[in-house]
């Protein structure tokens, strides 16, 4: 049975749970999933099937899986950490991430690349880099819309060259980094709405993106999904072990207590403010929420929830 957290209100006291099923976007989940040794079977689908929608050569194989797993904090570690690194066969780098918190993605995704193409260019003459690898980050983005005034939730960032005089005139530039972003707020959108169900089985891509939305409300529809795509039941098999891992549903708890009582505490210091009047009464509001809720969790023996909302606190100021 799942811990749970006690919130009060003025009109009355009640108890809220997390939901059983987490998204499989959550750090420790999604590592488990696609960044171990044996993730080959899953990783690769879901990485070829982005590759071809969006106009990139697939991979025939996967050289090497890393995740770096050692970081303390989950989904709430704020140390640079590239979350899935596949090493193709061909030499090409491929960097798996997954994005639930509201950042710059394009900043964070180049930083990604630079890491990768730093750590793996030969050293030595000039020469040796023209061997540098390729390096794709694909950015799986929850949370947030990075061009919200277009519907497609596949986009892709190319370095090109710019005429100075003409900057209409524009020249492919190197290859050696690419960005892919999948917005999955709207995939989950498009495909629960007018489309309905059956718009997620248009091909391969659509239907990983709309699985790892988490927008599908049943296993029947997964089992669907899987009829289509038998790579999909290698992925349930592998979701239903990390769910059932009570060490990851401890670690998902205690994250989703701590950004309810955040949320929450935001919520209640933002009304709070307005009610005053006074802009310092939200900052006010916050700090003092935020302290009390810590020192709560503390007392309650919820030492992890405690440590995610203070570094959460810290992160927002």
């Amino acid at each position: 049975m799942p811990k749970t957290m006690q919130t009060t209100t003025t009109a009355a006291r009640f108890t809220l749970e997390p939901p059983e099923r987490f998204s499989p976007l959550f750090n420790d989940a999604f590592l488990k999933i696609f960044g171990s040794a044996d993730s080959a079977p899953v990783t690769l689908p879901l990485v070829n099937a982005i590759l071809r929608a969006v106009g990139i050569a697939e991979i025939e194989g996967i050289d090497r899986i890393s995740a770096d797993s050692a970081l303390p904090g989950g989904i709430e570690c704020k140390t640079p950490r590239l979350d899935v690194v596949v090493l193709a066969d061909d030499g090409r780098l491929i960097d798996l991430e997954a994005q639930r918190r509201k950042v710059d993605v394009a900043s964070k995704s180049l930083f990604y690349a630079a890491k990768l193409l730093v750590e793996n260019t030969p050293k030595g003459r000039d020469g040796d880099y023209e061997k540098i690898p390729q390096v794709v980050v694909i950015a799986l983005v929850e949370g947030q819309k990075l061009f919200p005034d277009i519907n497609q939730f596949l986009s892709v960032c190319r370095m090109g060259w710019n005429d100075a005089f003409a900057p209409a005139r524009r020249a492919d530039g190197p290859d050696d980094i690419v960005l892919v972003a999948a917005e999955l707020d709207k995939v989950r959108e498009l495909y629960n709405g007018a489309e309905g169900f059956d718009g997620a089985l248009s091909d391969e891509s659509t239907a990983w993106l709309y699985l790892l939305a988490g927008g599908y409300e049943s296993p029947e529809e997964v089992g669907r999904m899987s009829e289509s795509f038998p790579t999909m039941e290698e992925f349930a098999e592998r979701y239903g072990i990390a769910i059932g891992d009570p060490d990851l549903k401890r670690k998902y708890d205690a994250w989703w207590q701590s950004e309810m009582e955040y949320n929450s505490m935001m919520n209640y210091a933002k009304r709070e403010g307005r009610a005053e009047g006074r802009a310092e009464g939200i900052e006010e509001g916050i700090e003092e929420g935020v302290q009390r809720s810590i020192a709560a969790l503390r007392e309650a023996g919820l030492v992890e929830a405690a440590d995610l909302l203070e570094h959460s606190a810290r992160d927002a100021s």
